[in-house]
């Protein structure tokens, strides 16, 4: 199923959800609607709540005032870590304008990252159900102290591989993950059918992040939704660069450390990043190992027999949706394994 397709068989279920999403930001103190407004309005596809909204119908579940409620539940919370995250990384552009810290200062990202928590929060308390607060719980823990282990790496080359993966876990697939299993603890599924769904979540979270981070060296900015080698510019070591960096030999290794150590590289820079890539294929690795994730992702689907089986094929199509949004500029960065 194409993404399209997807967005238009839940078209009626998301703009429920945008409704509930504006209604419940609303305060009597301005400054939180007015930078609510703006960073709704600013894009995105609501990945998070759409992979709710499909988790739910899986399993059986139609769409009700509490499946909508928890889809802003985890829309403000990726939209809290945005906040924060830019805040930390002094960013500027998020999805082609201006970053909140940028236009308003960091002290209202902050602020406004908290509220979106407390409102999500109060979300929750309006339908307390023990076993999904305890599944957010454990997932908002997950998700921070991602920010926790990048940040105390911040600028390090000499990591390793399941860091890197560990950080992405932590930091975008744990939501997913969350997304995923509240669907099926909604819907009163049972613990298999829950597991089948968070699995999915886990693995489709790592792969959507380790594209990402290969389309900040080799994408388009409008996809992307900031300007090409930001994470490189800010000193992040993703995948693409510590698999360069266990390759190269000791000048480039040197070359390389300086980069990561000077908060001042520019273009010039992030082009020869790129061409010492492509001469070992490190975005080639990245993406094979996002393929990888995505077959893990979708053999998940197909461990347990849902009560509505037709809807597999969205969760699937949004899985090859993600492969899709990287353009390659290069001939040998097309996919060379299935998914």
């Amino acid at each position: 199923m194409e993404f399209n397709e997807i967005t238009k068989l839940f078209k009626t279920d998301l703009v429920q959800v945008e409704k509930v999403l504006r209604k419940n930001y609303w305060s009597d103190i301005p400054l939180a609607p007015g930078i609510g407004d703006y960073i709704m309005n600013g894009g995105g596809k609501r990945i998070r709540p759409l992979l709710l909204l499909i988790s739910s119908r899986l399993c059986g579940l139609e769409l009700s005032e509490s499946v909508i409620n928890h889809c802003c539940v985890v829309e403000y919370v990726h939209a809290a870590t945005l906040l924060h995250d830019d805040v930390v990384d002094e960013t500027t552009v998020r999805r082609g304008s201006e970053t909140v810290n940028s236009k308003w200062g960091s002290d209202a990202s902050i602020l406004i990252g908290d509220y979106l928590i407390a409102r999500a929060i109060k979300l929750l308390s309006d339908d307390i159900n023990p076993k999904i607060f305890k599944a957010f719980g454990r997932s908002a823990s997950i998700l921070v102290e991602g920010g926790l282990l990048e940040f105390s790496h911040a600028r390090e080359i000499n990591v390793t591989e399941e860091h890197c993966l560990d950080v992405v876990f932590r930091k975008t697939a744990s939501i997913m993950e969350l997304s995923c299993q509240l669907g099926g603890l909604l819907a009163d599924t049972e613990p298999a059918a829950e597991q089948a769904l968070m699995e999915f979540g886990k693995n489709f979270g790592i792969a959507f992040q380790l594209i990402d981070d290969v389309m900040d060296y080799d994408g388009d900015p409008v996809l992307l939704g900031k300007p090409v080698g930001t994470d490189f510019k800010e000193g992040h070591v993703t995948l693409p660069l510590l698999y360069l960096y266990q390759k190269a030999d000791s000048a480039l290794k040197n070359e390389i450390e300086q980069f990561i150590k000077n908060e001042a590289i520019g273009q010039k820079e992030l082009d020869y990043i790129v061409e010492r890539m492509q001469e070992v294929k490190a975005l080639e690795y990245s993406l094979d190992l996002a393929r990888s994730y995505l077959s893990k992702a979708k053999q998940a689907l197909n461990s347990f027999d849902f009560p509505a089986p037709e809807l597999r094929a969205a969760l699937e199509g949004i899985a090859d949706y993600i492969i899709e949004r990287h353009k390659p500029s290069k001939a040998s960065l097309t996919p060379t394994t299935g998914v």
